[in-house]
C-alpha cells in the first residue's frame, strides 16, 4: 500500500477518492489546489502516488506535476508518481503532462474500480522503479544507431517516458524501425522484466487477429478443441507492439479501445470478462488523422493510442547516420554469414548516401546482407550493394531493367546470387503494388496476378512490411 495524495478543487470529489483508496488500504491525504498538494509533499513522509486533477485554479495538474516531479522539491529526492484526471476535452493537454513525467491517465467520467486500479498500477511501478535505484539496477535500452538530431530527440524521448505507463503511436514509412522504438520503449521502462508480445494486425483476418488477441475458450469455433490465452492475457505485467495498427477493423478497434480504458476484454466465445495490465505501444505507416476524418478509424482510439506519438523519419533525411547504420549492419551480417568483410569501399559509400531508400533501413540491411554475401574479403563495393553503377536509383525505376542488368553480368562471366536477386526483385514488385494500391492488400494481389494468401506470407517472409 502506498501514501497517496488526492488534489482536486470539488470536495465532493476528493472526500470520494480518499473513501475508496483508504479501503484499499492506502495513506490517504487530500489536496484542494495544487499549491496547498506542493505544501504537503515537502512535508515528510512525502506521498508516493499523486493522483490530481488536471484543471485546477491557481496551480493546475500540469505546474503542480513539473514541480513534484523535481527531486529538490520532495524530501528525500525521491518524487512521487502522478497521475492526472482529465476529461476528454483536455486530452491535447494530458498528453503533454505525460510527455513530463506523468505517470498515467484516468480520464473523466471515471467508476471506482478505475480509480482502485490505476492507483494500485503507479504504487507497485514506484516500488520496482525504487528497488531498482536501491539495488543499482539500470535496464538497457535497445541500442537505436545513429547521431542525427531525430534520433537524439528519440533518445531523450524514450528515456523521458520510461517511468511513465502511457501508450505509445509510432508512426513512419515501412522499414524505419517502428519495432526498434516498441522494444526500446519496453526495455527502458518499468515493466522491462515483463514479457513483450508482437502482433501484426493486417496480416490475419478480423476473427483469426481477435483470437490472437484477446485468446478463446473451447468451442469457440471449429477447431478450438481447447481454452487458448491470448496475447493480452501473455503479456500481463509486459508489454504488447501492435504493428500495422491502422489495419484494425472497426469491430476490433472497439474491443482494444475498452481494453485501453479498462483493462477488461472478453476471449473469443467467453462470457466472463477477464483483466489484464498490459501497455500499448502501437505502429502504423498510415496517416491516422486523415482515417479518422475519414470515418475509418475511431477516433476515441486514436487518442488513447496517441498519448506519446513518436515519428520516425525517413532514411534519406537522415542520411548523416547511414555510415553508422551500414557498419553497424554489416558487422553483424559479417559473423552470420562468415565472411571477411572489412568495410566499405569509398565508391560504395557515396554510392548509399546518393540513394533515396525507398524501403528505408530495412531495404539497407537488406542490401547490406547481399553485399557481405558477395564479398567473401575485403571492403563491398558499390555494385556489390547495388548492381552496375546505372542501377542506383529508386527500387521502382530499377523494376524494368534488373533483369537485363543480371543477364549483361552474367554474359560478363561475373557470379550472381540468384536467391537474393530473386527475392529483391520480388520485394520491389510487392512494395509497388502495395505504395500504387494505398497498401490495399487484396488489391495489391490483384494487380500482382497472385492471392491475398500469398501476398501476406510473402509480405513477411520478404521483409516487405
Amino acid at each position: 500500500m502506498a501514501r497517496v495524495l488526492v488534489v482536486d478543487d470539488e470536495p465532493g470529489v476528493r472526500a470520494m477518492l480518499a473513501v475508496i483508496l483508504r479501503r484499499d488500504g492506502h495513506e490517504v491525504s487530500i489536496a484542494g489546489d495544487g499549491a496547498e498538494a506542493l505544501a504537503m509533499a515537502a512535508r515528510p513522509p512525502a506521498p508516493e502516488v499523486v493522483l490530481s486533477d488536471l484543471r485546477m485554479a491557481g496551480v493546475d495538474g500540469l505546474a503542480l506535476l513539473e514541480r513534484i516531479r523535481h527531486p529538490a522539491n520532495i524530501p528525500g529526492g525521491e518524487p512521487p508518481f502522478v497521475v492526472l484526471m482529465t476529461a476528454f476535452a483536455e486530452w491535447d493537454t494530458a498528453v503533454r503532462a505525460m510527455r513530463l513525467g506523468a505517470y498515467d491517465l484516468l480520464r473523466k467520467p471515471f467508476d471506482n474500480q478505475q480509480a482502485r486500479a490505476v492507483v494500485a498500477r503507479a504504487a507497485a511501478a514506484r516500488e520496482r522503479h525504487q528497488a531498482a535505484r536501491t539495488a543499482g539496477e539500470h535496464h538497457a535500452a535497445i541500442q537505436i544507431i545513429g547521431s542525427s538530431k531525430p534520433v537524439q530527440e528519440l533518445h531523450r524521448l524514450i528515456e523521458q517516458v520510461s517511468t511513465t505507463d502511457s501508450t505509445v503511436l509510432v508512426t513512419g514509412e515501412s522499414g524505419t524501425g517502428k519495432e526498434l522504438v516498441a522494444r526500446a520503449v519496453h526495455y527502458a521502462s518499468l515493466r522491462a522484466e515483463g514479457p513483450m508480445m508482437r502482433i501484426n494486425s493486417g496480416a490475419l483476418a478480423p476473427s483469426l487477429l481477435e483470437s490472437e488477441l484477446f485468446g478463446h475458450v473451447k468451442g469457440a469455433f471449429t477447431g478450438a478443441i481447447e481454452d487458448r490465452p491470448g496475447l493480452f492475457a501473455l503479456a500481463d505485467k509486459g508489454t504488447i507492439f501492435l504493428d500495422e495498427v491502422g489495419d484494425l477493423a472497426m469491430e476490433t478497434q472497439v474491443k482494444l479501445l475498452r481494453i485501453l480504458e479498462s483493462g477488461e476484454y472478453l476471449p473469443v466465445g467467453g462470457r466472463e470478462v477477464r483483466t489484464c495490465d498490459v501497455r500499448v505501444v502501437a505502429a502504423t505507416n498510415r496517416d491516422l488523422s486523415a482515417m479518422v476524418q475519414a470515418g475509418t478509424f475511431r477516433e476515441d482510439l486514436f487518442y488513447r493510442l496517441a498519448v506519446i506519438p513518436v515519428h520516425l523519419p525517413p532514411l534519406r533525411e537522415r542520411r548523416e547516420d547511414i555510415p553508422l547504420l551500414a557498419g553497424h549492419l554489416l558487422s553483424r551480417h559479417a559473423v552470420k554469414l562468415r565472411r571477411g568483410v572489412g568495410g566499405f569501399t569509398r565508391e560504395a559509400i557515396d554510392a548509399m548516401q546518393a540513394h533515396p531508400w525507398p524501403g528505408n533501413i530495412r531495404e539497407l540491411d537488406n542490401r547490406i546482407q547481399r553485399g557481405v554475401a558477395l564479398t567473401p574479403l575485403g571492403d563491398i563495393a558499390a555494385k556489390s550493394l547495388f548492381g552496375e553503377p546505372a542501377q542506383t536509383r529508386t527500387s521502382s525505376s530499377m523494376i524494368p531493367t534488373a533483369g537485363g542488368a543480371l543477364m549483361v553480368r552474367i554474359s560478363k562471366g561475373e557470379p550472381i546470387n540468384l536467391d537474393a536477386e530473386v527475392a529483391n526483385l520480388e520485394r520491389d514488385l510487392i512494395s509497388a503494388a502495395l505504395k500504387k494500391t494505398g497498401d490495399n492488400y487484396t488489391e495489391a494481389a490483384n494487380l500482382l496476378g497472385i492471392s491475398l494468401r500469398q501476398i501476406r506470407y510473402k509480405v513477411r517472409q520478404l521483409g516487405v512490411r
